[in-house]
């Protein structure tokens, strides 16, 4: 199998419907004007003005949300729109953590929910490199499948920007 880079997106997509993921890797755009699309491009633009917004990591094909200090720590953040995506945000999250990791540098991470006021810290442990690691291999066996998966009926379908490709 080909060398295969996968951005934080794909893996986040990856692990809450592989569909999407598999469209997104192969440059099938969503829908760009889906509404929850634009609530999250909303929170974006209007939640921690003050912090150091949109770090890109080019060889990473990553967007960090900001990145801040406190107590001496560094930490990268990830803005959620709610807590129904907290699992899918620490999992995202602890990739960028383990991206970071691989080039030295050392840094938690937290997730922001600025309506609910949520703010919880994540941690890379020894464990999550290993469950990275092996995601990572099935993801990119996955991806290399030419033709897209079936579409499968999830929680989060009727709130997805690819729903047109699966269900209309």
């Amino acid at each position: 199998m080909k060398y295969i880079k996968i951005p934080p997106s794909i893996y986040n997509a990856y692990n809450i419907c592989p569909r999407q993921a598999w469209l997104m890797s192969h440059q099938v755009s969503a829908n760009q004007n889906d509404p929850f699309l634009e609530i999250g491009r909303l929170i974006d633009e209007t939640t921690f003005k003050r912090e150091k917004k949109r770090i890109y990591l080019a060889e990473f094909a990553a967007e960090i949300d900001f990145v801040t200090r406190k107590n001496g720590n560094l930490f990268i953040a990830e803005i959620k729109k709610s807590s129904r995506t907290m699992t899918s945000g620490i999992n995202q999250l602890k990739y960028y953590l383990y991206l970071l990791n691989k080039k030295g540098i050392k840094c938690k991470g937290v997730i922001k929910i600025p309506k609910e006021k949520i703010s919880t810290v994540v941690e890379l442990q020894e464990n999550d490199m290993v469950l990275i690691k092996n995601k990572i291999n099935e993801i990119k066996t996955f991806l290399a499948n030419d033709n897209a998966p079936s579409p499968q009926k999830l929680p989060f379908c009727k709130k997805c920007a690819y729903y047109e490709f699966c269900w209309v």
